[in-house]
């Protein structure tokens, strides 16, 4: 995920994407959170979801 995000938007995404503790993941954009590996389920995102933060990032950037 983190490569698909750094590749769409490069220097230009306010994006932090945390490794967290027991297999945590978090992604935040702009300072706020707009994943959560475990509060969804505790598995990695599909490239649908994958698809949905990028467009979530994206708006944030308009």
């Amino acid at each position: 995920m983190a490569t698909e995000i750094w590749h769409e938007f490069e220097d230009d995404a306010p994006v932090t994407i945390i490794p967290v503790a027991n297999g945590r993941l978090e992604v935040y954009a702009g300072g706020e959170k707009i994943f959560d590996r475990k509060a969804e389920g505790g598995a990695y995102p599909d490239m649908q979801r994958v698809r949905a933060i990028k467009t979530e990032i994206r708006n944030r950037l308009s």
